[in-house]
């Protein structure tokens, strides 16, 4: 086959006639000394690529390197055919000189333990407590609940189905004992307590971007722990009421997220009390005001007829989930 030369010298001094190499044909000769000098046609040109064909079988020096290329295998350009991609260098292996734009990976090892648990405001959420707004929490509130009404109406249901039957026991049993009025007491408090806690299991879900459905509100991990966590809060806020209304009312406000750590972070009733009092320590007076906007929701939702309570209680929990997550600097999804 006839070699056609080029039309044009590649570079300065490359004559016309210089043919370039065939894929898998012979080296030219190197330039011979003195005279003058030309660039043989496989040294690769500025901004040019590498040539194609097999290597050369002769080693190179040190010494004899090209001034300006580089001194270590050149990284196969991502837009040639067959080029293989970032993401199929072995694990353990580094760019050479850390080129730019080329991820690099370390030892093998180096990642994180598959077995560190790790919490949902930790995977995605920013960690840093931010500022709580309180129209915000309560738009976020009732955007949330427009988008998904249905279960929320069913687990508040259970309020009033609660409520109808401790009429009908009352009227049927006609308890005259305070034994039997403090059993009937305690059964309809502890199924109110459960039903709170569903309402913020729930409520940490919709945070989370998870539109659950009426079995996932009785996911509390453990239900025990959650109804001790309202026993206490209420035993506490109690006894601090009965010494005057004042200190009753600043302990069940400091109390009011301790469901919330009890049951997402998985503490102890003690523990989640404690820290429910710390959180409203960090903005007393922003937590104030929420507290005051969520009764006058729910005073607004028994003005008809106690119906308005199928919406003002799940909107209630979730602006004071809202604000549990920004103050803990966990994660809020978008509406």
């Amino acid at each position: 086959m006839t070699d056609t030369p080029r039309s044009a010298p590649a570079a300065p001094g490359d004559p016309a006639g210089e043919q370039p190499p065939v894929p898998g044909g012979p080296r030219p000769a190197p330039a011979p000394q003195g005279g003058s000098a030309v660039v043989s046609s496989d040294t690769p040109l500025p901004g040019a690529p590498p040539p194609t064909g097999k290597p050369s079988a002769t080693p190179q020096r040190p010494g004899d390197e090209t001034p300006g290329t580089p001194g270590h295998t050149l990284t196969p350009d991502p837009a040639a055919p067959g080029a293989a991609s970032p993401a199929a260098t072995p694990h353990g292996a580094t760019e050479a000189d850390g080129v730019s734009g080329q991820p690099v990976y370390g030892p093998a090892g180096t990642g994180p333990d598959p077995n560190t648990r790790t919490y949902g405001y930790q995977a995605y959420g920013t960690g840093i407590p931010g500022r709580l707004d309180i129209g915000h929490a309560l738009s976020y509130g009732l955007e949330k609940f427009k988008l998904n009404p249905g279960p929320w109406v069913a687990v508040t249901s259970l309020g009033l189905i609660i409520y109808l039957l401790v009429c009908l026991v009352v009227r049927v049993v006609e308890p005259r004992s305070a034994l039997g009025l403090f059993v009937i007491f305690g059964a309809v408090m502890a199924g109110l307590w459960l039903l709170q806690a569903a309402m913020v299991r729930g409520a940490l879900y919709e945070t989370d971007g998870y539109r659950p459905g009426f079995g996932s509100y009785f996911y509390l991990g453990s239900m025990a722990n959650a109804f001790l966590t309202a026993l206490l809060a209420f035993l506490a806020t109690t006894l601090a009421s009965a010494l005057c209304l004042l200190p009753g009312i600043a302990v069940g406000i400091g109390c009011m997220f301790s469901l919330h750590f009890a049951i997402e972070q998985g503490q102890s009733p003690v523990e989640a009390i404690k820290s429910s009092f710390l959180l409203v320590l960090r903005d007393p007076v922003r937590v104030l005001l929420l507290v005051l906007t969520v009764v006058v929701v729910t005073a607004l939702g028994l003005l008809a007829c106690g119906l308005g309570l199928l919406a003002a209680g799940p909107v209630a929990t979730i602006a004071v989930t809202y604000a549990y997550r920004t103050l803990t600097g966990g994660p809020v999804s978008p509406v």
